[in-house]
């Protein structure tokens, strides 16, 4: 009779055991995917991702703390505005129609270095001879440690006129006009000195991001132009 009792507990044993075993295996949780599964993306960019999810509960919402989440044609576009980290939270919702996080995700935030404006390759607060300015005269914008290439769009340059006021010459391109050409050529450098100050100077980055740049203001020289002579 004992004997018949202890293998009557044992059986009770196991099937409790296999019970606890067939209890996880129904508690699977849902996986949610993220394409593409990048660690960071730039402040005040767009970084589009796609989400899905599977198992028995059905995608609920998605957040953006520290930015914004907006949906189109089944991608996510993420924007953060600041800081140094965004979590994205990806909800779920079971058939009873209560809403949990199925996954959180967290995103390191880095700001895109701006390109620094250069004329003819010469640097902010530099010297370059008037002729060069005159042959070439074309603005430059590339990024110090990337070395990116954005393409200089439009500026404009203050130019002294003859009522000891300023003009302002525009160019939709890179390059200084002839108008402008003109008016560098005609500037007395050992009479009066020459600055040129460039401004509203817009360029796109490789990824098609429109910026405007800080000024950039340029001395002249004659240099060249001395030692032709001589």
């Amino acid at each position: 009779m004992r004997q018949i009792l202890f293998l009557f507990l044992i059986g009770i044993g196991f099937a409790a055991h296999a019970q606890t075993d067939t209890f996880i295996v129904k508690s699977a949780t849902t996986t949610v995917r993220i394409v593409p599964n990048d660690s960071w993306f730039y402040i005040k960019e767009d970084y589009k991702v796609k989400i899905t999810c599977t198992g028995k509960n059905k995608l609920s919402r998605v957040e953006l703390r520290g930015g914004t989440a907006t949906k189109k044609d089944s991608i996510y576009t993420l924007r953060a505005e600041g800081g140094a980290e965004a979590v994205l939270v990806v909800y779920e919702k079971d058939k009873s129609g209560k809403e949990k996080i199925a996954l959180s995700k967290t995103y390191k935030l880095f700001s895109r270095e701006l390109p620094v404006v250069t004329l003819d390759h010469v640097p902010e607060d530099s010297v370059i001879d008037q002729l060069t300015v005159i042959a070439l005269g074309r603005l430059h914008a590339k990024t110090k440690y990337s070395r990116e290439v954005w393409r200089v769009d439009s500026f404009c340059l203050y130019m002294r006129n003859g009522a000891a006021g300023f003009d302002t010459l525009y160019s939709k391109t890179n390059q200084m006009t002839p108008e402008m050409k003109k008016r560098v050529d005609a500037i007395d450098v050992k009479k009066g000195g020459g600055i040129l100050m460039f401004d509203k100077i817009y360029a796109t980055s490789p990824a098609g991001k429109a910026v405007e740049l800080p000024p950039l203001r340029i001395f002249l020289s004659t240099e060249a132009r001395i030692r032709f002579g001589l």
